[in-house]
């Protein structure tokens, strides 16, 4: 809740006049409670949730010959009542779990500093505070990822999430709800380290979980511009992690590669690209749907 009445206190305490977005941000949010703001996450989550896989989804049910050679397991299809049954199962996951979670996270949230307050942050300092997200979650993702991997941790939790050897996009948050709540640690930890607006905070939720849809797609399109950001593992790189299934200790990465670069988890994805590129030298008539789609992946890492 903003501390004033009108949009003259407002601006007489900024020392200036409001910007539109911060008079849009006045306008809708000064009584608002920010408990109610912060509580908003929820909706975006299910609208992201819901929204973000469905046109991928929607092409390979409707136009699977289209889309075929993008697809990275074209062998493998799912109906429309498997599309449905994740879908029910995420969100079966997301009313018992996420909600609450964030229902009752609201005390961290505001310990840490993040506020609701003017002035609104400029385009800049959101993206260096969503650069810091990105990069705090991502390593401790990678360690918490490669724990998960253990035998115990395989077993009790993380086999869940791996059901699906060809992943899609509506099962990113698919997972076993102990995996739900550790994965939340890395995902605030970043807001943590550098507290900032809750526009920011609502653009990092967001944005984590398309990254996070993104590379469970299942596709791997050449006109995506997620290709143009260094670093970025992508669908093609996730889905071997996911094919190789429970004995992989490869590509633990969430969003970048550089961890497994550094710790050396990617060798295992680096002798796969490197035998599918012997059988294109080999043989010229190998068909690249038939090798990089994942049937050919050599289970070694």
């Amino acid at each position: 809740m903003l501390p004033w009445a009108t949009a003259a206190e407002a601006e007489a305490a900024l020392g200036r006049a409001m910007t539109p977005a911060e008079a849009l941000w006045f306008r809708y949010t000064a009584a608002a409670p920010d408990y109610y703001l912060y509580c908003l996450n929820i909706l975006f989550l299910l609208v992201v949730f819901t929204l973000a896989p469905l046109p991928v989804a929607l092409l390979e049910l409707r136009a699977p010959r289209a889309v075929e050679p993008y697809k990275l397991q074209p062998r493998v299809r799912l109906s429309r009542a498997e599309f449905l049954k994740c879908y029910g199962d995420v969100m079966r996951i997301f009313f018992l779990v996420i909600g609450p979670l964030q229902l009752v996270s609201y005390p961290a949230v505001k310990m840490v500093g993040i506020h609701t307050g003017l002035p609104l942050p400029s385009l800049g300092e959101m993206a260096a505070q969503l650069t810091v997200y990105f990069l705090v979650e991502d390593y401790l993702n990678y360690w918490i990822h490669r724990l998960l991997h253990g035998e115990w941790g395989y077993e009790k939790i993380h086999r869940i999430h791996h059901e699906y050897t060809a992943p899609i996009g509506f099962a990113a948050p698919y997972a076993h709800w102990a995996e739900v709540l550790i994965l939340g640690i890395p995902s605030f930890a970043g807001p943590a380290i550098a507290p900032g607006h809750m526009i920011t905070f609502w653009l990092w939720i967001m944005l984590r979980q398309m990254e996070a849809i993104d590379t469970h797609s299942g596709f791997d399109f050449p006109f995506s511009l997620t290709k143009y950001i260094p670093f970025y593992g992508g669908a093609e790189y996730h889905d071997y992690h996911h094919y190789v299934g429970g004995q992989s200790q490869s590509n633990f990465a969430s969003v970048f590669t550089y961890c497994d670069y550094l710790y050396g988890t990617d060798k295992g994805y680096r002798f796969h690209k490197a035998y599918l590129a012997k059988l294109k030298d080999l043989a010229p008539s190998y068909s690249e749907k038939e090798g990089a789609n994942g049937f050919s992946y050599a289970k070694l890492d």
